[in-house]
């Protein structure tokens, strides 16, 4: 066959395989990685996926997933087992609404939990084509991460600003967002100290800690933004209210100082950090006060207590398979959750989910886990210093499906793919970039 072989299109010109290879296949590549970082940056940023109920993100999936097939078989990455994945994957954890169906719960709400699920998976899979082996889309991608959450923060100082020149109370204005992107958005009056301000990104807040104090020479920011983008993220956990994400936050700080972070920087670091606690001592010491009375804390634990009691008894009904996609146990039902599709959300969203898909379906997710981050267990070359954390990051996060439902959620979708990327990350190739 001769090489400057043609295709015919439908308007009847012709396209001959060098201007295929040369200008229409490096345009849908292009094409594919804008739209992939935009839908990172929208899914961080946005509080949702809608504005007055219009939908930004939908469209972006659409157009999305036929680049990202391109992209796959356009890379040779496309192997006969990652292909076979992509049909066995999302078939198997199919059975599980026929499980719920059995079990007598709505087609409806198994559906959506199915999608949870699949959604989540599919954008670690997006993550991976558009990373693939490339160290510059792998710091690109890793960037927006961090970027669009320093955004986010950025928007809570904001909101803070705005409420304290305006005089009006910052649970207001977080009802009023609540109202524009049709969610209900975590808040609370602290009185003298603003208000409650939590995103459903904030979940993002303790690995960009550890990015901007550990990566940030592979990302090559400066010292003082490095110190800036700490202080910002720490301040937006902080009024994040989440002794979860406090915590987290603690965990991630320290190990991205151990690891990362250079001696003279460790120290202007720590004490600005220093001079900033000691100046709002009694502000701070009030507010984790505040957040661990058994007024605002002990409603929250109680609510825990009695979903893992009904739970127990859930999941041990059904032990092996569950009782199927978007199942819930009768004996607890959370009041605002009125319509029966939802009903299978629960904050303590491991046990739930052992009771949803049993012994069997979690054993398949962890295999799936496995195989995601392969590389924290068989990159030859990775030293303990550099997976260490990252397991630790990791094993962090899944025990958020003990107190927050947020195991299955775009934001945990992104979080998965930031930690598999770093885990790609070994010293000696971020010397090459």
């Amino acid at each position: 066959m001769r090489s400057d072989s043609t295709f015919a299109t439908p308007h009847g010109l012709h396209l001959s395989n060098e201007r295929l290879r040369t200008v229409v296949y490096p345009f849908c590549e292009r094409v594919f990685e804008r739209l992939f970082l935009i839908f990172i940056v929208l899914t961080i940023v946005l509080p949702s996926g809608s504005i007055y109920g219009l939908n930004l993100k939908s469209p972006l999936y659409v157009v999305l997933l036929p680049l990202a097939l391109f992209s796959f078989f356009y890379r040779a990455e496309a192997t006969a087992e990652k292909v076979a994945l992509l049909g066995i994957v999302p078939t198997i954890l199919s059975a599980w609404i026929l499980i719920g169906l059995l079990h007598g719960f709505p087609f409806s709400s198994a559906m959506r939990q199915y999608l949870d699920v699949v959604l989540v998976l599919l954008l670690c899979w997006l993550a991976a084509i558009f990373c693939g082996n490339d160290l510059s889309r792998q710091r690109r991608f890793i960037r927006v991460v961090l970027y669009s959450e320093v955004a986010t923060g950025v928007l809570k100082i904001a909101i803070l600003g705005y409420a304290v020149l305006r005089g009006i109370p910052t649970v207001e204005i977080m009802l009023d967002l609540s109202h524009v992107f049709g969610v209900n958005l975590m808040t609370l009056d602290l009185g003298a100290m603003f208000g409650r301000i939590q995103f459903v990104s904030d979940a993002l807040i303790p690995i960009c800690l550890f990015i901007a104090l550990s990566k940030r020479n592979w990302l090559r920011i400066g010292n003082l933004l490095s110190a800036l983008i700490v202080l910002v993220l720490l301040t937006s956990v902080i009024f994040s209210f989440s002794r979860y994400f406090w915590a987290f936050s603690c965990v991630t700080f320290v190990l991205g100082l151990l690891t990362g972070a250079q001696e003279r920087f460790r120290i202007v670091l720590i004490t600005l950090l220093a001079v900033v606690v000691l100046s709002s001592l009694p502000a701070l010491t009030s507010l984790y006060d505040l957040r661990f009375s058994s007024d605002v804390a002990g409603n929250s634990d109680r609510i825990r207590t009695e979903q893992v009691k009904a739970l127990d008894d859930f999941f041990e009904d059904a032990p092996y398979l569950g009782h199927g996609f978007g199942s819930y146990t009768p004996q607890v039902v959370r009041e605002e959750q009125t319509d029966e599709g939802n009903r299978y959300g629960y904050e303590v969203q491991l046990f739930a989910l052992a009771g949803q898909i049993g012994l069997t379906g979690l054993a398949f997710l962890a295999v799936l886990a496995a195989y995601y981050f392969s590389d924290l267990w068989w990159r030859p070359r990775a030293r303990l210093r550099e997976r260490f954390p990252i397991v630790v990051m990791l094993l962090f996060w899944l025990t958020a499906g003990l107190y927050n439902p947020l195991l299955f959620h775009p934001i945990a979708g992104i979080l998965y793919a930031s930690l598999a990327t770093l885990s790609t990350i070994s010293e000696e190739s971020a010397a090459q970039l």
